[in-house]
């Protein structure tokens, strides 16, 4: 019962600001521009990067960005923006 409330609630503030409901879920939302760009809105931190890989957390999964030359564009609390040549997309269940 409990857990529908809060749903219930959620859908009302999520009307009454004009917010998507996935950002007060705390879900993140990733965007893709072709193979060369990507915006990471929710994340909760970088777990590792190199040129070759961006391991992020996102919550209840890590996301892990493969591919060549890739860089963090910018990056604060809420948002990342990658950019290089994106190859794959990896998601794991996070357990830590």
């Amino acid at each position: 019962m409990q857990k529908k409330n809060h749903k219930k609630m959620l859908e009302r503030v999520s009307e009454a600001f004009e917010l998507p409901g996935e950002v007060l879920a705390g879900i993140p939302k990733f965007s893709l521009t072709g193979n060369r760009r990507m915006h990471i809105e929710g994340h909760r931190g970088v777990l590792g990067y190199d040129d070759a890989v961006i391991t992020i957390n996102c919550g209840a999964v890590v996301l892990r960005v493969y591919g060549r030359r890739l860089e963090i564009i910018s990056m604060n609390a809420e948002e990342l923006l990658i950019a290089g040549y994106i190859e794959k997309l990896e998601f794991e269940r996070f357990s830590g």
